[in-house]
């Protein structure tokens, strides 16, 4: 997997929206950066040229079109498919000594967005757009720096939520400079800067509420920063695109970014006498040394041509980055190449890029999921047929940012019946909030439990030709949902729960005592989790629906939720449970003791040491639970791992 795969996995992991029962793939979520991809959920695999397309989308959001470098016209430019939203911030930029725009508009989808213009002390101004969508466990967040070199005093700045009161940079030796939070009336969220001197740049912003109180930090890698060390001075290409070699452990680099984040990293060679890294408005890339400039006509007509420049590093090849006529990142186009007299030394066709087709082998027909019809960007849903018999339920599409040039399928259906998706709409505004997934055949109600109470009754979408029906159900954005009850016909109630990141902000500002378990792990119940604590790192574990105990959660198919880390392992089980086993691949195995809850939810809880030998990441394949006569009470085999393709 290259280093554009691996960052497109990164940042599909991070922002995705999937859910599973899978302890393991639970804590993987917990994790900021990914280990591997989840078991179930997967996220079919792109082809390469389509990854080079996708990844600067995903990373850094869009660059607005403009051909006036004066101000006033970019911001036009840049709104000519937006609306705004709440008041325009002035903010002081002490690396030009002029000020910095920044303002929220909702895009031709709905979602948020977060747009500026940099104007410059000694060149073009430049401006942008990217989504500004914030992540389920973000306090606040990056969105750009004006860090360049040469400025002896540099701004990183971002967004917060409303109950953020203040952000202090901190430098990698713990050096903390004070930065200002600001409301923009009519804003999705606050904004944050931190100046410092470039000298001394920020590793990480810690974050506080409106009380003072420590909500945790953010690390600045948000930014997406380059992989390895500069090898050289950057060199400024137009609209504040800097390109610069870095030396990787892959080998050299060229690194293209701006406003203090990455855009894309290539080698300094290519198969192919023109190598284009496409986003959204920009074409950037590197192309033989022969080539002075490139023309990329799209399949809608329009057409950029970019004049190409040596680079100065000795590479042996030209550099470009130039702003582009089209927005649509998945759109046809066809590259030609000429050489400084103007003949033709190079072309090559681009067919439409978009995600693999997995559906001509269907069974039934290719499903609209309902309530995203009029969102821009409808999910389409269906069962794949396949020759091993093993069951698919997949879908693609949605109109949030995180689902652009999605796919997924949940395999091993129906054994992973519990498994659920999620996607949000903005249009018509306010939007929603849609789950849905495939369903047995005798099921006969899901019902969405939301934190106040309530119940929502999942509809069924069915096709005389499909497998299963899918159920969905649809909430205002923004409603909590602790979860879901799903009834089958004559068999007990399925208690789903949602697992939600944000019920580790309520266990961290909780100021209730947590129960002491073995192994330095303490725990504590809040609304929509239950908590655990290892080296000062909060790991939570699916709490009970609103209106039922942890017990409930447990049934014959799941006895146990846990979670195996590096240091330790640890959970909650039926109550009568005194000793837990866990037995991994390999062979090793540990022990631990366990003990009532402190709040009456009829369960015991149990920590240990992961044990002494066992690989780093091992799999775990089993746990039992013994009663206090050493009677084993239940046993959990973990299902086998199973690819994508198997």
């Amino acid at each position: 997997m290259n280093d554009l795969e691996e960052r497109l996995r990164a940042a599909f992991d991070a922002r995705a929206r999937s859910y599973e029962p899978d302890p393991h793939a639970w804590a993987r979520i917990m994790e900021r950066r990914p280990r591997r991809r989840s078991a179930r959920w997967l996220l079919a695999a792109l082809p390469v040229a389509l990854l080079t397309v996708f990844v600067p989308v995903l990373l850094n959001g869009g660059l607005g079109r403009n051909t006036a470098i004066d101000p006033t016209g970019i911001y036009q430019q840049l709104m000519k498919e937006r609306t705004p939203l709440g008041k325009e911030a002035s903010v002081d930029n002490p690396s030009e000594g002029k000020p910095l725009r920044i303002w929220f508009a909702r895009g031709k989808l709905g979602y948020p967005e977060v747009c500026y213009i940099v104007e410059r002390a000694a060149g073009e101004p430049y401006g942008a757009c990217t989504d500004a969508v914030a992540w389920e466990d973000v306090d606040a967040w990056y969105v750009g720096s004006t860090l360049r070199d040469g400025a002896a005093t540099a701004m990183d700045w971002g967004l917060a939520r409303e109950d953020v009161g203040a952000v202090a940079g901190v430098t990698k030796g713990g050096q903390e400079f004070q930065g200002t939070v600001r409301s923009l009336d009519g804003a999705p969220y606050r904004l944050w800067t931190v100046t410092y001197p470039a000298q001394e740049p920020m590793s990480k912003i810690r974050i506080s509420d409106v009380d003072g109180q420590g909500l945790g930090w953010w690390s600045r890698d948000g930014l997406f920063l380059p992989d390895g060390q500069p090898m050289s001075a950057p060199m400024e290409l137009s609209q504040g695109i800097f390109v610069q070699p870095y030396r990787t452990k892959e080998g050299t680099r060229l690194n293209w970014s701006r406003h203090g984040a990455e855009l894309s990293q290539m080698p300094p060679a290519t198969d192919h006498a023109v190598t284009v890294s496409g986003r959204r408005d920009m074409i950037i890339g590197l192309a033989r040394k022969d080539v002075a400039r490139i023309e990329v006509s799209f399949g809608g007509g329009s057409t950029a041509s970019v004049v190409t420049r040596p680079d100065p590093w000795n590479l042996g090849v030209t550099v470009f980055a130039a702003m582009s006529p089209s927005d649509d990142p998945a759109e046809s186009r066809r590259v030609t190449a000429y050489d400084a007299s103007g003949k033709q030394v190079w072309s090559n066709e681009e067919p439409a890029m978009t995600a693999p087709d997995v559906t001509d082998k269907v069974a039934g027909k290719v499903m609209t999921l309902p309530g995203t019809e009029g969102s821009g960007r409808p999910v389409r849903v269906w069962f794949p047929k396949r020759s091993d018999e093993a069951n698919e339920f997949c879908f693609t599409g949605g109109p949030a940012p995180s689902n652009r040039g999605m796919s997924s399928c949940l395999v091993d259906f129906p054994r992973n019946s519990r498994s659920f998706q999620e996607v949000t709409t903005y249009l018509p505004d306010p939007g929603a909030d849609i789950y849905f997934g495939p369903a047995l055949a005798d099921w006969e109600s899901v019902e969405a439990v939301l934190y106040d109470g309530r119940r929502v009754r999942a509809s069924f979408l069915r096709d005389t030709g499909a497998p299963y029906p899918v159920w969905h159900v649809s909430v205002p954005r923004g409603t909590e949902v602790g979860g879901f009850v799903m009834k089958a016909k004559g068999k007990p109630d399925q208690q789903v729960p949602k697992y939600s990141k944000s019920c580790t902000k309520r266990a961290e500002r909780s100021e209730a005592a947590r129960q002491t378990l073995p192994a330095g792990i303490t725990a504590l119940l809040v609304p929509g989790c239950m908590a655990f604590w290892e080296n000062g790192e909060a790991a939570p574990l699916p709490g009970p629906l609103p209106g039922a105990r942890l017990s409930d959660v447990l049934d014959a198919a799941r006895p146990v939720q846990w979670i195996s880390n590096e240091k330790a392992w640890y959970g909650y089980a039926p109550a009568g449970t005194v000793k837990v086993e866990l037995r991994m691949k390999g062979g090793a195995t540990a022990t631990a003791e366990a003990v009532p809850d402190a709040w009456g939810q009829n369960v015991t809880l149990f920590a240990a040491p992961v044990p002494k030998g066992a690989p780093k990441g091992g799999e775990t394949v089993a746990l039992t639970g013994y009663d206090a006569g050493g009677k084993e009470l239940w046993r959990y085999e973990l299902p086998k791992q199973r690819s994508a393709a198997s």
